[in-house]
């Protein structure tokens, strides 16, 4: 047998059993995405993009005030109103005494509790502080500790970016937008239940603001409304 010939019969089995080997290892590679919900990539991708879709209702609301105790990382926090309290920032005490105090803390981390008239708790830790317009900075490090000894009567609070409240229930009076405004809810002392909020919100004259994103929303008055 010529030796060309010896080499591309050679040469023609070689390729048939690569082609044969791809062929099995996709085979095997079917048969176990057809068995296996842990190997199917489609699956995955669908079920991601309806978990992230649950936690992104665009919600903006005006309601009435509540009582609330939150904490955590905010980029701002303000509010302006009187008090006959003691504000404690770093090593200085400043006493409240004015008619209309404005305070803006930087980067505050703490906590903070409020009703419809008064901060009743304010203790955590800031990176630079304004009272009345005049700053006030750490002189040995990047952090001011701030507290309240006292009530404090504000006028108008605000806390920016971002306020995370995990769950909120209360009866209250006025209106919700959904999707920007795509769903509109009139409220008139109902209650309502929030999921995961996440966004900014304010307070003044017991009208409370919120603007950002939540999972799920539960009202209950006239008509029982669930949306998430």
């Amino acid at each position: 047998m010529p030796e060309h010939y010896e080499i591309h019969h050679h040469k023609s089995n070689n390729l048939r059993w690569i082609m044969f080997s791809a062929f099995l290892a996709i085979l095997v590679f079917l048969i176990i995405t057809a068995f296996s919900d842990n190997f199917s990539f489609t699956g995955n991708l669908v079920n991601g993009i309806k978990q992230q879709s649950n936690s992104t209702i665009k919600f903006n609301a005006e309601l009435t005030t509540p009582s609330m105790d939150a904490g955590g990382n905010f980029e701002k926090v303000e509010f302006q109103g009187n008090s006959e309290s003691f504000f404690y920032v770093g090593n200085e005490k400043f006493q409240l005494n004015a008619k209309n105090n404005y305070i803006v803390m930087n980067n505050y981390t703490g906590a903070i509790a409020f009703d419809s008239q008064n901060i009743v708790k304010l203790n955590g830790k800031a990176t630079k502080v304004f009272i009345n317009g005049i700053p006030v900075e750490p002189k040995t490090n990047d952090i001011l500790k701030v507290s309240l000894d006292k009530d404090f009567s504000y006028t108008s609070l605000s806390i920016e970016n971002e306020i995370k409240i995990s769950k909120l229930s209360y009866i209250t009076t006025g209106e919700i937008r959904i999707n920007g405004g795509k769903k509109i809810f009139t409220l008139d002392n109902e209650q309502i239940s929030l999921k995961n909020f996440i966004g900014d919100v304010s307070a003044e004259n017991n009208k409370f603001k919120m603007s950002g994103l939540i999972e799920k929303l539960d009202i209950a008055g006239e008509t029982k409304i669930s949306l998430s």
